[in-house]
C-alpha cells in the first residue's frame, strides 16, 4: 500500500506558487524591476499553480489520484538524482556513503510503489499536458488568454534557461549602424511586461485554492 496524500502534493504546489508571486510583488514594491529575473520567478509561479490545477481539476477521483501520483513519481526521481550526485562529494565518509545508498534504495522502492498505485513512470509532461490543461481549465471560454498562457510559458522558459531570445522580445531595438550586421537593443524591467504573467499566475493560483477547498469539503462529506 502506498501512503502519500495527493492533497499534500497539491497544497505544496499552491504554497510554492504563492511564494513566487509574493517575491515578484516584493520587488515591485521596492521599485526594482528586472528584465529577466522577474520572469524566472513568475515562471515558477505559473508552473506551480498550473500543476495544482492539473491535479485538482478533474471531477473523477481516479484521474486526480493518477495525476497526483505521477507528480510524486517525478519528485522521487529527482530526489534520487540529487542523492546520486551527493556520492561524488570527495569528503564523503563511508558511513555517509552507506546512508546515501540506503536512501536511494528507499527512493527506488517508493517510486516503484507509486507507479504500481497508478502513477505514470515518465512523470508529468509540463509543456504538453500540465500547462495546456490548466490554461484551458481556468480560462475556459477565453481562447486569447489560453494562448497567452502557453506563449508566456514558452517565453519565460527562455529566461529560466538563461537564453537571450525571450529578453529580446521585450527589448527596444535601436537604429542600425552602418557597417554593423546587428543592431543594439535595450531591455529594462517594466510593470506592463510583468503584469501579464503575474495576473495569469494569480488567476491560476486563485482557482487552485478554490479547487483545493472544494475537493477537501467533498472528501469530508463522504
Amino acid at each position: 500500500m502506498f501512503v502519500h496524500l495527493i492533497s499534500d502534493e497539491a497544497r505544496l504546489s499552491l504554497i510554492s506558487a504563492g511564494e513566487h508571486l509574493r517575491l515578484a510583488w516584493t520587488a515591485v514594491k521596492a521599485g526594482e524591476l528586472y528584465p529577466t529575473a522577474h520572469f524566472t520567478t513568475l515562471r515558477g509561479a505559473l508552473l506551480a499553480s498550473a500543476q495544482a490545477v492539473y491535479i485538482l481539476g478533474p471531477d473523477e477521483p481516479g484521474v486526480r489520484r493518477e495525476r497526483g501520483l505521477t507528480v510524486i513519481v517525478e519528485a522521487y526521481k529527482r530526489l534520487r538524482q540529487f542523492h546520486l550526485e551527493c556520492l561524488n562529494m570527495p569528503d564523503l565518509s563511508d558511513d555517509d556513503r552507506r546512508k546515501t545508498h540506503e536512501q536511494m534504495v528507499w527512493l527506488d522502492g517508493r517510486r516503484a510503489t507509486a507507479i504500481k498505485a497508478g502513477g505514470q513512470p515518465r512523470g508529468p509532461n509540463i509543456s504538453d499536458d500540465v500547462i495546456p490543461y490548466a490554461a484551458n481549465f481556468v480560462f475556459v471560454g477565453e481562447p486569447d488568454k489560453q494562448n497567452s498562457v502557453m506563449l508566456l510559458w514558452r517565453q519565460m522558459s527562455g529566461d529560466a534557461h538563461a537564453l537571450t531570445w525571450s529578453m529580446t522580445l521585450r527589448a527596444t531595438l535601436g537604429p542600425t549602424q552602418k557597417g554593423e550586421p546587428l543592431t543594439a537593443g535595450t531591455a529594462a524591467g517594466s510593470l506592463e511586461a510583468i503584469a501579464e504573467p503575474f495576473v495569469a499566475s494569480f488567476r491560476l493560483l486563485k482557482r487552485g485554492w478554490s479547487l483545493f477547498d472544494q475537493r477537501c469539503e467533498a472528501s469530508e462529506g463522504r
